[in-house]
């Protein structure tokens, strides 16, 4: 391999211009940081850890108010989800679009989901036009 053929100047870290819409995007893509014990929003799916919904919410549901409330947490949550996966151009993914998450953030993003929101919770989302992923046990 020629080693004059890369020029360090070029791949300079910080050099004041702003990054690419893209890749600034894919910078806020959350994926979770344990294989183990983790859960997926009920509403867009995504997956994360618990500690990860707790300590940052859902990028994607910032009105289902996770952040710091383990009780919300386990409201908006579910360990009963089938298959994964990444998504890391949800406008341009045929997947994003048959799972009809191709306006939210890159990320993991679960299959299918099976749970329930307490009633509560459904009645806030269809006040705000919501919809959401999840389906009753049985009806998925």
């Amino acid at each position: 391999m020629d080693e004059d053929r890369y020029d360090d100047d070029e791949y300079e870290e910080d050099d004041g211009e702003p990054l690419p819409p893209k890749v600034e995007e894919l910078s806020l893509a959350s994926v979770p940081t344990a294989l183990k014990g983790v859960r997926a929003c009920m509403r867009c799916g995504i997956i994360k850890t618990f500690d990860q919904f707790l300590e940052h919410g859902c990028e994607n549901c910032p009105f289902l108010n996770m952040e710091g409330d383990q009780s919300r947490v386990n409201q908006c949550t579910t360990a009963f989800f089938e298959g994964q996966v990444a998504v890391m151009d949800p406008g341009e993914s045929w997947t994003a679009k048959w799972l009809r998450i191709d306006q939210y953030l890159p990320g993991v993003y679960a299959i299918s989901i099976t749970g329930q929101f307490d009633r509560d919770v459904e009645e806030e989302l269809e006040s705000r036009g919501c919809r959401w992923r999840c389906r009753p046990v049985g009806m998925a």
